[in-house]
């Protein structure tokens, strides 16, 4: 049966004086169910950033590909083989770590560190490493505990924090220097520094390593400086282009609110009901993505031997992203006026909060929650089943989380549900490491 003929029949029914109670819709659904089901599909289009100009220029996401599978740019790792599984290399040992090393394979998620359930980059990240693929529908809020307004800005935070990639700005100014100068002249307004190069007689301008903080950044002149942060900003607008073309579409779901009947089975269409329903899950996962884009207090207490349980989430991200000069308001952004941070401020009842996660192909993507520590989906299912944690969580509980009195049947008929979102894999291309060699 197709949806026309779905619309049709609740024309029927209500044109013949049938109660709208008694209308269902493919025989499941009630027209105010229906209703909501439909605010779930299709995925749009990718929201528009005008805070990077080069967002849509397919040069700067080839090269921000590039980018991604690049490691020249990370420093020591803390960490290694053989003292930790899954280590990049040897302790000490420098240019082992690209974005990719944490979002690899089809789904572009953390393979190589598990089963921790946390992420090893140079160092045990506190954190399980999302995947990237339709990352670009969080609008604008980026990472667990929105530490960023933007792709491109989230994309400046790894390379130089120490547990990540522990590299520096002036690492990765000289990385575009020496391996992909031609393309970076060629997409941004203002060419590379010639000083960049070791065999200039004033390359002593830009140290080769060096980022705030540090007495190499110290010691430049504030003109230098500035000239770093512009390559830096630019960096991440290409790693930002990039990122915005990993999109996962047409997923089962999606054929059968088109009409396809046959697209999803009895148990998903049970668990779709409930999650629109009785389990009451589009309060936070809505939209097409998935995702109200808010941050919320969870109940659950952080377990883990690489995890912090008492990270602070939003309310410690505010601060940071208020205080980025990457942000969208700041001198690098090519569009100040978005209003993005108008009204955001640091407030006790952030303190715990996380952002939910969008569901688009969940079921490739676990381990779950920002630590890590649920393994499956029926793991999650059941923990909001339960009304969360009693306690060992920080900040105060939701009350949108509460016991929400599932049978063993309805968990596993939301679980079918959340296994029919899965959509078609981003192409192949786009997962083939480009770096120079």
């Amino acid at each position: 049966m197709r949806l026309a003929s779905w619309s049709f029949a609740l024309l029927a029914f209500g044109a013949s004086g049938c109660s709208v109670d008694e209308t269902l819709v493919d025989e499941f659904f009630t027209p105010v169910e229906w209703e909501k089901v439909q605010t779930l599909s299709p995925l749009p289009d990718v929201p528009e950033d005008t805070t990077n100009r080069y967002a849509d220029d397919p040069r700067a996401a080839a090269l921000g590909q590039r980018l991604f599978f690049e490691k020249g740019y990370s420093g020591p790792l803390k960490l290694g083989a053989p003292e930790t599984k899954g280590g990049l290399g040897t302790k000490g040992q420098s240019g082992r770590v690209a974005c990719a090393s944490c979002h690899h394979g089809t789904w572009l998620i953390d393979h190589r560190s598990h089963p921790n359930n946390a992420s090893l980059g140079t160092d045990w990240i506190p954190r399980n490493a999302n995947t990237v693929i339709n990352a670009a529908f969080y609008d604008p809020w980026i990472e667990n505990d929105g530490v960023s307004d933007s792709l491109w800005a989230d994309a400046l935070v790894d390379p130089e924090l120490d547990i990540a990639m522990n590299g520096t700005r002036l690492q990765v100014a000289h990385v575009l220097w020496d391996k992909y100068r031609d393309e970076y002249d060629a997409i941004f307004d203002t060419a590379l520094d010639p000083s960049l190069d070791a065999k200039d007689e004033n390359h002593y301008r830009f140290p080769a390593k060096g980022k705030p903080g540090e007495d190499a950044w110290k010691e430049m002149t504030e003109p230098d400086r500035q000239i770093v942060n512009v390559i830096y900003a630019n960096f991440g607008k290409a790693l930002g282009a990039y990122l915005r073309l990993l999109v996962s579409r047409d997923a089962p779901f999606d054929r059968y609110v088109e009409g396809d009947h046959d697209a999803i089975g009895e148990s998903a269409r049970r668990g779709l009901r409930l999650f629109v329903g009785k389990a009451g899950c589009v309060a936070c996962h809505a939209g097409p993505h998935f995702s109200d884009d808010a941050f919320h207090v969870n109940g659950l207490a952080p377990v883990g031997p690489n995890i912090n349980p008492k990270e602070t989430g939003r309310e410690a991200a505010v601060r940071a992203l208020l205080e980025n000069p990457f942000n969208s308001s700041g001198p690098y952004s090519d569009d100040r006026s978005t209003g993005r941070l108008d009204d955001l401020s640091v407030s006790p009842e952030l303190r715990g909060a996380w952002r939910t996660k969008g569901l688009r192909s969940v079921a490739e993507t676990g381990p779950y929650m920002h630590t890590g520590q649920l393994q499956t989906l029926r793991d999650v299912v059941a923990f909001y089943n339960e009304g969360g944690h009693e306690a060992g969580f920080v900040g105060a509980k939701s009350d949108k989380v509460k016991p929400l009195n599932l049978t063993e049947q309805e968990i596993d008929d939301i679980v079918a549900f959340l296994e029919t979102l899965t959509g078609a894999p981003v192409p192949v291309a786009l997962r083939e490491d480009t770096s120079a060699k």
